[in-house]
């Protein structure tokens, strides 16, 4: 657990400010995982960031990440596939995670993560059915294309990829604390999902990925003040190729928590999350429509049942978005989760 001693807010203020300025410089250059950031704070003191107080205890945690995105009519994707273009999009996404972390070694812990993902609300005007509905004659003009020939899904569920992440505390003087974090993601997840007309779904909206993609950065715990905690990271992400011959575009992610009372029983929660992603790459091409970057506002609560378990809860606004290409702009986000050591 982290101490609290003889602090020196200056010089806290200055390691806090530089982490994030560090993950602002990397995050302008590179990017994230098609499946959305995988590394996450289970609640105690942050929701969604990873901050460097390694674990003393066993934590057991359950998760519920939901994201909601605007929607193209029917008749905009029939325009799409008049301009040449093969759109796709899906309403929400859910995933559901079960995590244990534990301690190795003073300054080293290990997390196992398992999660259960559900794309839903598909429709595609240039899969296999699609396509074969379109008159090829007619794609030069929108007027001609037919909205029936819009090829609808309405669900995508099924286990994901495992992570498994260790962090090494690096430094610890009481008041700060600088830790490394690595990890790995294994192709576990289903990669066989079809559409409603019985076609392979593509790799991207598949509950796993069928690569292995490895991730790596700095995260950073420390205090404002008395009351005020800080926890930040920046995280960079990077994989092999997966099914269908799908590569995610790389990503980096930041992340930066500050809640007041963190002694409190209940802890509010403010955070700044980022995260910028190169490209995907599907058949040796660059798939224009992918990539971007996105800065989310998170406010949040975490209520201490007792000693030992607590619940969470955030929200995510979008407060900067910058897609490449065609592509569906997130709405909002939310988080609700369960945290309990043994």
């Amino acid at each position: 657990m982290f101490s609290y001693k003889s602090l020196k807010p200056g010089k806290v203020a200055l390691l806090s400010l530089s982490v994030v300025y560090i993950s602002l410089i990397t995050g302008s250059i590179s990017s994230a995982h098609a499946h959305g950031e995988s590394i996450r704070g289970s609640g105690a003191g942050s929701i969604n960031t990873v901050g460097a107080s390694i674990l003393t205890d066993k934590v057991i945690s359950l998760r519920w990440d939901a994201r909601r995105y605007e929607t193209f009519s029917d008749q905009q994707l029939v325009d799409f596939k008049a301009q040449g273009e093969d759109v796709h999009m899906h309403s929400s996404e859910d995933a559901y995670f079960l995590s244990l972390g534990f301690p190795v070694t003073e300054n080293t812990d290990i997390n196992l993560m398992l999660q259960y993902n559900n794309f839903k609300g598909f429709k595609d005007n240039g899969d296999e059915t699609a396509n074969a509905c379109f008159d090829p004659g007619n794609t030069g003009t929108a007027t001609n294309l037919s909205t029936a020939c819009i090829s609808p899904t309405a669900e995508s569920p099924g286990f994901g990829d495992m992570l498994v992440t260790g962090r090494y505390r690096f430094y610890n003087d009481g008041d700060n604390q600088w830790a490394s974090v690595f990890g790995v993601i294994l192709p576990t997840g289903k990669i066989t999902n079809r559409t409603d007309a019985g076609e392979i779904i593509g790799t991207h909206n598949q509950p796993g990925s069928g690569a292995i993609t490895f991730q790596g950065g700095l995260a950073y715990s420390g205090h404002f003040s008395e009351a005020f905690a800080v926890n930040a990271d920046v995280i960079y992400r990077f994989g092999t190729e997966g099914a269908k011959q799908f590569r995610s575009g790389n990503s980096w992610q930041f992340d930066v928590a500050t809640s007041y009372g963190h002694h409190s029983r209940v802890v509010p929660v403010v955070e700044l999350n980022g995260i910028f992603f190169d490209q995907d790459i599907e058949n040796d091409k660059v798939k224009k429509n992918s990539g971007g970057d996105v800065v989310y506002l998170s406010p949040g609560i975490n209520f201490k049942i007792n000693q030992n378990q607590s619940v969470y809860a955030n929200v995510s606004y979008p407060v900067y978005q910058k897609l490449t290409g065609i592509s569906n702009d997130e709405k909002y986000r939310w988080s609700l989760g369960w945290s309990s050591r043994f």
